[in-house]
């Protein structure tokens, strides 16, 4: 028997087992969203064909959805890259009990994206957050709310950095460990400086499993939500109702399961687009 049969062999039932487990929700996501769902009077599927695609377009709301999506998606990923690189460098360097600081760096990756939404939900805002509390000790009036238009897109996306980038920094700590120690010492001799070394040295072979978790922080900051909902509610007014909280609003507060679920195949679209996107730029150069 030849390797790839073998290995389709071995495969064969978890990919039975993903087709069962998918291919209903799928299905019936297909469905409705070729459908107009009627709950008041009786459940009713009025066949609509492509209706509920066409009209998303002229709606408004989901033309600032994919806005604050992108917005919020392209800053999530460059926070949690440098963000992970910082802390894989400090991981990396000889320190006193190296294991416990470890450990605490890790401790976001445990802590569940609602339970996270809680936290920094209290810790920005104006009447409990931090930099309030800091206001007050030097003699402030007034609390400091970073939940306003202007900014809670950005504090959603430390809040969602600061629970990915520990799981990243693992991985780019053991691709650290993976480089021989022989270059840091020729480039000790070539007299480069730390960020010559950084650059020349350390990050040239980081450069896949950047690639790597950048596409996968892409697919999980475009379809986060419930940290979005818990910190949020897709406010102030709708400054960070990104496309999932729209799917949800659309779907489970306005019962528009059709037009929400066109609006779901248009976010999983969009996440294809931009995973292929980042395998053209950067994917297709780091993993010849």
């Amino acid at each position: 028997m030849s390797d790839t049969r073998f290995a389709f062999l071995i495969g064969l039932p978890v990919l039975v087992f993903l087709l069962l487990v998918v291919a209903y929700p799928l299905g019936y996501a297909i469905y409705m969203s070729l459908h107009q769902i009627v709950f008041f009077g009786g459940y009713r599927a009025n066949f609509v064909g492509l209706k509920n695609f066409i009209d998303v377009w002229s709606d408004k709301s989901f033309i600032n959805a994919i806005w604050i999506t992108l917005r919020f998606t392209v800053e999530s990923v460059v926070l949690t890259m440098i963000l992970g690189l910082c802390l894989a460098s400090l991981m990396n360097q000889r320190i006193r009990m190296a294991g416990l600081v470890r450990t605490l760096l890790f401790l976001p990756w445990c802590v569940s994206s609602y339970a996270a939404g809680l936290m920094f939900g209290q810790l920005v805002r104006g009447q409990t957050g931090i930099l309030t509390t800091i206001s007050f000790a030097f003699g402030g009036t007034q609390g400091v709310d970073l939940m306003g238009r202007a900014t809670v897109v950005e504090v959603l996306a430390v809040a969602n950095a600061w629970l990915m980038s520990p799981l990243v920094a693992f991985f780019l700590l053991a691709n650290m460990k993976t480089i021989p120690k022989r270059l840091y010492d020729l480039a000790a001799i070539d007299r480069l400086t730390a960020w010559e070394t950084f650059r020349y040295v350390t990050l040239p072979p980081l450069q896949f499993t950047l690639f790597v978790f950048a596409s996968i922080t892409t697919v999980l900051s475009m379809k986060m939500f419930d940290m979005i909902l818990i910190m949020t509610g897709g406010g102030p007014g709708t400054a960070s109702a990104t496309l999932t909280y729209q799917i949800y609003k659309r779907s489970f507060k306005d019962l528009n399961l059709g037009y929400g679920a066109a609006m779901s195949f248009y976010l999983l679209f969009f996440i294809l687009g931009a995973t292929f996107l980042i395998y053209l730029v950067w994917g297709r150069r780091v993993s010849r």
